[in-house]
């Protein structure tokens, strides 16, 4: 039994008991594996569900806590009913799993979103964000198995937006209905009552819940594995395929992503560019290794001979949500100059906001630094405590006025298709345009260096890159950075390769590695 953090036998955990609380030696008697805490809620205003789903003449959501420590999660779904008979439609999942998290949303294609779940002093608490979400506490419960709430079948879609959004959220990409079946055989028990607080995400309102009508505490989850159901029409489906992203996650504004009308659909595909305004960005191209490059950038795309890479250091010089890192390499793809887009860090990551699953963008979780001093600059990339690249220089006179640059940057991105192993992917061509005042720079100040030893981390290709000569760099005060629809520019056969850095290692459809200690009840 996992306790607090702690891993106890179940001998100890029953003559420890008698010291708990009385609530935590009720569920212990009622079930030594239960842990979980279930509430149901009523209904007044369920989404308009796609075919063949229905929720019913009774709308009811239930809120589920399982796990401990930082696999814990909280997920909310929607009773439905497929077929006539009962199934789970998860709304949404959170986890401050990085593991689970990329599993959830990559592999299993279930609504994961950033969030920290505790159990403490007999309640559980969500926190998103840093702050309290929502929090729950039982009374213990009766000592009989519920058999009126037995766990019911997950279902979840497999869909990909379209990487034009001007052809809508979909395009013309299939949409995939996958079934999860019930993932423990052990019964719930039901709660006396419950006490809760909070908003959930906005979620309870949204849906008009009222309640909880009841409470169970339910036993803890094996892993779930899904099996193909169906294929649903993708003019069925379009209303409910954003549902997984926040409002302006996308870069596009004042659009409700939560089971999008026919205005916000329209003004979805209305959206002639994503543009972030108000930037400081330092781009830095330099001369790498010719053999580390090549193994980075995937065919079709053929990396240049000269190994050029850029890092570009951005600055969000009034919102730092907008700080970020890039790294690229020049290559070649259907007859054009490009940049593949290596690697991509930002702070504090939430849902798929910053385009990994819609653009292909490898992003992953680090820190970005740019600025300017009287006559110098300076960059540098951080993950965690860990230094991994550093330029600067200086630059002189003023600039003369707005400068303009443009750049065709190619993405990676799993592609949808059941069953589908290796892993398929495709390419990205999207155009990204840039201008601000432009700093002339002084050539022969410049420096760069990857500065992180390369046996630190081999799955990150920032440890990899080696030593590097500084070529050119491009210094854009109070710019925007503006990208436009991309397009399908060709396929990977297997993206494991090219993937991996992206997930620190671990693929997200790959079993857990032995003996991890991690729960993914996906």
């Amino acid at each position: 039994m996992l306790h607090n953090g702690f891993v106890i036998g179940r001998r100890r955990f029953l003559a420890a008991s008698a010291a708990l609380p009385f609530a935590a030696r009720s569920i212990a008697r009622a079930e030594t594996s239960a842990r979980g805490l279930r509430l149901t809620y009523k209904v007044a205003s369920p989404p308009k569900l796609p075919p063949p789903l229905d929720p019913g003449p009774d709308p009811r959501i239930e809120v589920e806590f399982q796990g401990s420590g930082r696999a814990a999660r909280c997920s909310l779904g929607l009773q439905v009913l497929l077929d006539g008979e009962p199934h789970l439609l998860p709304l949404a999942i959170w986890t401050e799993d990085p593991r689970a998290y990329w599993r959830m949303r990559e592999a299993l294609h279930l609504p994961a979103l950033r969030g920290a779940v505790r159990w403490a002093d007999d309640a559980w608490t969500l926190a998103v964000s840093g702050r309290d979400e929502f929090s729950a506490r039982a009374t213990p419960p009766a000592a009989e198995a519920d058999a009126s709430a037995e766990d019911r079948p997950w279902l979840s879609y497999r869909h990909q937006l379209s990487p034009s959004w001007a052809e809508g959220p979909l395009g013309d990409r299939p949409v995939e209905l996958w079934r999860s079946p019930t993932a423990s055989a052990a019964g719930a028990t039901q709660a006396t009552s419950a006490e809760t607080s909070g908003k959930l995400g906005g979620w309870l309102a949204r849906l008009g819940a009222s309640g909880p009508v009841s409470a169970h505490v339910v036993p803890d989850r094996s892993e779930r594995e899904q099996e193909f159901a169906r294929h649903v029409a993708a003019s069925d489906f379009e209303p409910f395929a954003l549902r997984n992203y926040s409002g302006g996650s996308l870069g596009l504004p004042e659009i409700d992503t939560q089971f999008s009308g026919a205005a916000a659909l329209e003004a979805y595909r209305g959206q002639s560019r994503v543009r972030l305004p108000g930037l400081l960005i330092v781009s830095v191209d330099c001369v790498a290794n010719p053999h580390v490059v090549e193994r980075l950038v995937p065919a079709p795309c053929i990396a240049d001979p000269n190994a050029l890479v850029r890092v570009m250091a951005i600055r969000g010089l009034n919102d730092p949500s907008l700080d970020e890192a890039w790294l690229l390499a020049r290559c070649g793809i259907d007859g054009q100059r490009a940049w593949y887009a290596i690697s991509h860090l930002k702070n504090s990551l939430a849902g798929s906001e910053f385009g990994r699953e819609a653009w292909g963008y490898p992003t992953q979780d680090g820190e970005a630094h740019a600025l300017l001093g009287a006559n110098r600059f300076t960059s540098s990339v951080m993950r965690g405590n860990l230094s991994l690249y550093r330029a600067d220089g200086s630059y002189g006179g003023f600039s003369t006025g707005t400068s303009l640059n443009e750049m065709l940057v190619v993405t990676l991105r799993p592609k949808i298709g059941a069953g589908s192993e290796p892993r398929r992917g495709e390419l990205l061509l999207q155009p990204w345009y840039y201008q601000g005042l432009r700093k002339p720079l002084n050539r022969q100040s410049l420096y760069a260096a990857f500065t992180a030893p390369p046996d630190k981390d081999a799955s990150n290709p920032w440890n990899r890159m080696g030593p590097v000569d500084a070529y050119w760099a491009d210094i854009y005060d109070d710019a925007d950075l503006q990208r436009l629809p991309a397009a399908l520019a060709g396929e990977v056969p297997d993206i494991a390769p090219y993937y991996r850095d992206r997930c620190d290692g671990h693929l997200p459809w790959e079993p857990r590695p032995a003996g991890a200690q991690e729960r993914t009840s996906d």
